[in-house]
């Protein structure tokens, strides 16, 4: 798994969680290290990145508690969720804090063991950016999200002029 930054823009709580966690509200109990209801994710644009529309990729990233905005977070890719919003088609990568919780989430089969469906992540954008409605169209594996790194990253290294 290639290890990427995250610059976090906000922050929110989330639903998801794993199977072996029990909803944490119906045992009146609070979970260690992230919310009532669930795990923390962030939305955010992966740094030293650029998309065909000249911004750095956006990213959604599961971590185990909120970062504040412009918080650097080291992640590492699980999938891509593609959806349309205000009738243009989006993606976003989704990704996983860099912490031994997430070890075994590492592409977009393990996301439903973790309550983590794409209407989850839709419902959790739609909380990120208010007025916006998500339709998805569906999830892309870890190795699309490599793919789309890696020349979202060679993008970036030819503008800066970095690239040999």
């Amino acid at each position: 798994m290639p290890k990427i930054a995250i610059t976090v823009d906000a922050t929110v709580a989330s639903t998801i969680r794993r199977d072996d966690e029990p909803p944490a509200l119906s045992l009146g109990v609070q979970p260690e290290a992230h919310g009532a209801r669930g795990w923390p994710v962030g939305l955010g644009h992966v740094v030293d990145t650029l998309g065909d529309d000249g911004r750095p990729l956006e990213a959604l990233v599961l971590m185990c508690e909120p970062a504040l905005p412009v918080d650097d977070l080291p992640a590492w890719p699980v999938g891509v969720l593609h959806f349309s919003t205000q009738g243009r088609n989006v993606d976003e990568v989704l990704c996983v804090s860099e912490n031994p919780c997430f070890v075994g989430l590492v592409d977009v089969c393990d996301l439903p063991h973790w309550h983590a469906e794409p209407d989850v992540w839709a419902a959790v954008l739609a909380r990120l950016t208010p007025g916006s409605a998500y339709r998805v169209a569906g999830l892309g594996p870890v190795r699309e999200a490599n793919e789309r790194l890696s020349a979202a990253h060679h993008c970036y290294l030819q503008l800066t002029g970095c690239l040999e």
